[in-house]
């Protein structure tokens, strides 16, 4: 249906507009205006394409080793969602879906979750290429780390210290 075409194209432009916050986009449908984006920082482009209740809710997060740099935002459990919608992961300015690493991002709030509520996270990982390979997946979002394991601990320790800057 048109609404369900919709919400894909709304969806991708999300990525495509998180993972490029310098980059001004502007989606229009139907004449309307549904988003208008500034060039602007991570931080403001989060606010802008989810709206500014979510700025108070973000915990930066930030970590460099010698295989991964890892940065974004963690949102704070007290503000998880029943749904689902506002957890991106991004390797080197790409979406990129990762179910390793999204359960590495929740065992870092386990115990601070409602039953069945999800927390927001904007998390960018930046490697060297060399060491990834986007080929396993037809659409390209699903990414095979050399060092996997390792850096799914980075990311849990990651998380939880940001998490533990303000709970």
């Amino acid at each position: 249906s048109n609404s369900t075409e919709l919400k894909h194209i709304i969806t991708e432009f999300q990525r495509i507009a998180l993972a490029h916050a310098e980059i001004a986009l502007n989606l229009t449908h139907n004449e309307s205006d549904i988003y208008r984006l500034p060039q602007s920082n991570l931080r403001q482009r989060i606010v802008h394409v989810f709206g500014k209740g979510i700025n108070s809710n973000l915990n930066k997060l930030e970590t460099e080793t010698s295989i991964v740099k890892i940065k974004g935002f963690v949102g704070k459990p007290e503000h998880a969602r029943k749904t689902s919608g506002e957890q991106f992961l991004f390797i080197n300015n790409r979406y990129m879906r990762h179910p390793y690493f999204y359960r590495a991002v929740m065992r870092a709030y386990e115990k601070l979750l409602l039953h069945e509520t999800y927390p927001s996270f904007f998390i960018y990982f930046d490697t060297d290429p060399n060491s990834i390979d986007i080929n396993i997946h037809p659409t390209k979002t699903e990414i095979k780390f050399e060092n996997e394991q390792a850096i799914f601990q980075i990311l849990q320790s990651a998380v939880k210290e940001a998490l533990g800057k303000t709970s």
